[in-house]
């Protein structure tokens, strides 16, 4: 827990009078670089104006450790708490209309710009602790700060992600859906008679009857980095995809070891692979930056295609550096009735969802509608 040195700041009260003060708010400023002055030797500037009358104001001020906090407040606004934090060393200063505020340093709280990403989701947490509140009341991101000071001057209700447990109000209803849809959650554990393992030379099924080697036929495409490969056992077919360069899709016939290529992706890259016995289908979904683009190939040659960006799945980026890394796959594991049901699961953490934190979605594939089904932060 963080070491807090609290102080009271109350700017002049005339004007108020009688109505007992609001609920406190907490407002969060995040500044990478400050102003340079003409004075050389000063520390760059971040200016606040903070005007919020008959509220008791809790700031907290965010940067990388050599900065001037400039924070001014309008007759009648009351800043009961400031805390200085950021990854950085502990060279800023702060001043409250023009007088040194002492003993506001914390250690350690992340420096998010955006509300987004698995950074700002522990920076929620830490303050919402901290601030012993469940809503941070706004955030603002500056990468670079100017002379015009920062307001804070509101309350946003619009960001979801500043509530703590913001998720729980984003479920989507199940009880219309397919119910191999609804039910998948409650029956994950069971577990998988074959394992397939895909690489350069050729693919490796694993069963309860033994082990198989298919090796790359001679005569088909060059599998050039392997992505997924899912069997059917109903048809004994082993379908995998490739990314880069052109990409492909493969099928592979278990009785007799002969490879085909079903189809050229025209340069898609996929991460995850699903086959659909029922109507024949292989979906995947994309890799990298772009797992929401989902396309359906049909084994008769039709195709379709749907791109949901990354922040249309609520609380995905929860899970990765937003903005500054790739998230995780979004796996396929079910299709019925125009349904797709996806799993999203945090590296480094576990596909068991008791130890590991992830988000299970169902997304209709005609309209693009996306469900939050379950989710964990763990």
């Amino acid at each position: 827990m963080f070491n807090l040195h609290k102080i009271l700041l109350v700017s002049l009260l005339s004007g108020l009078a009688g109505p007992a003060l609001a609920e406190r708010e907490v407002h969060v400023v995040s500044v990478g670089d400050g102003h340079e002055t003409e004075d050389y030797y000063a520390l760059p500037e971040a200016r606040i104006m903070v005007d919020r009358r008959g509220v008791e104001i809790g700031l907290v001020l965010l940067d990388n450790g050599e900065l001037h906090w400039k924070i001014e407040a309008t007759t009648g606004t009351i800043i009961g708490e400031i805390i200085r934090s950021g990854p950085g060393p502990r060279d800023s200063e702060v001043t409250l209309n023009g007088i040194p505020v002492a003993g506001v340093q914390v250690s350690g709280l992340p420096l998010a710009f955006r509300p987004l990403g698995r950074e700002f989701r522990t920076l929620v947490d830490s303050v919402t602790d901290i601030m012993a509140t469940e809503r941070l009341s706004s955030f603002q991101g500056v990468h670079k700060a100017t002379d015009v000071p920062v307001r804070v001057d509101y309350i946003d209700t619009r960001t979801a992600g500043l509530t703590r447990d913001y998720l729980s109000q984003r479920l989507g209803e199940s009880d219309d859906l397919p119910p191999k849809i609804r039910d998948w959650d409650r029956n994950r554990g069971d577990s998988t008679e074959f394992t397939l393992v895909f690489d350069e030379n050729g693919i490796t099924l694993s069963s309860p009857t033994g082990t198989r080697r298919f090796a790359v036929a001679p005569d088909v495409t060059d599998v050039l980095l392997p992505a997924a490969a899912v069997y059917d056992p109903g048809s004994q077919m082993i379908y995998c995809v490739t990314y880069g360069d052109e990409g492909y899709l493969y099928s592979v016939d278990v009785q007799t070891g002969s490879w085909a290529v079903v189809t050229n992706l025209d340069e898609y890259d996929a991460a995850g692979l699903l086959y659909d016995p029922e109507n024949r289908l292989l979906i995947a979904t994309g890799a990298f930056s772009r797992p929401g683009e989902i396309k359906i190939f049909g084994l008769d040659g039709s195709r379709s295609s749907i791109f949901i960006p990354t922040t249309g799945f609520p609380g995905l980026t929860d899970l990765f550096d937003y903005g500054n890394e790739h998230g995780p796959p979004l796996t396929p594991h079910v299709f019925s009735n125009g349904w797709l049901l996806l799993e999203a699961v945090a590296r480094g953490g576990s596909s068991n969802p008791v130890t590991g934190g992830y988000r299970i979605y169902a997304v209709q594939v005609d309209t693009g509608e996306v469900r939050l089904l379950h989710y964990s932060n763990d």
